[in-house]
């Protein structure tokens, strides 16, 4: 019995300085200019006007890099290093999207992605996020009812395997080609209900 407890504590003591020798490295740097100047989620005292990190994602077999925007943000009166936004990608029947979901609010994009001859091309971009419709009922008198709002926009950019691209420069700004839809209702229904010209039912 005490030579098997000797054998267990040894194989326990290996176990942990394995462990401990198998380096653990999840420190994504944050860029400005090419530059690292730190690291997500580590306080800094360095200002941050333009700060980036870098993603790599595969896109029907060919490597593109993304930069994702870092802003600092005070916590337990620290400056830390954060991303603004998540990226991930969808491939469904309807094809392959790119989805940029804001991680400070409500906003989430979404870039479709097509062929433009032998090139890849963001073809179609959508931006979804909450709202309030101020939803007349009488004279002076309205009710504000939760909402989605829903944005889309065509277009053909071109994405390079060769650069760094920043999906923040395809962001729709305008409200032009936007529209609001009950809460009630997923973003399919609403999409659907616009298609056909529907009346939404707000109450």
């Amino acid at each position: 019995m005490r030579k098997q407890i000797i054998y267990l504590f040894f194989l326990l003591f290996y176990s942990l300085q394995s462990c401990q020798s198998v380096p653990v490295n999840n420190d994504i740097p944050v860029l400005q200019n090419k530059k690292k100047v730190g690291f997500i989620n580590q306080a800094t005292d360095f200002k941050c006007d333009s700060c980036y990190t870098l993603k790599k994602m595969k896109v029907n077999d060919r490597n593109f890099t993304f930069k994702i925007s870092v802003s600092l943000n005070n916590i337990n009166d620290k400056n830390i290093l954060q991303e603004d936004y998540e990226l991930l990608s969808d491939q469904s029947k309807d094809g392959l999207v790119i989805k940029y979901n804001s991680l400070y609010n409500s906003d989430s994009y979404i870039f479709r992605i097509g062929k433009n001859k032998n090139n890849i091309a963001i073809t179609k971009t959508s931006k979804i996020s909450s709202s309030v419709n101020h939803h007349k009922i009488a004279k002076d008198d309205y009710v504000d009812y939760p909402a989605t709002s829903i944005c889309e926009k065509e277009g053909n950019h071109i994405l390079y395997d060769d650069r760094e691209i920043s999906l923040n420069q395809y962001f729709i700004n305008s409200d032009k080609n936007c529209f609001l839809c009950p809460s009630k209702y997923s973003v399919k229904e609403c999409l659907e209900k616009k298609k056909i010209n529907a009346k939404f039912k707000w109450q």
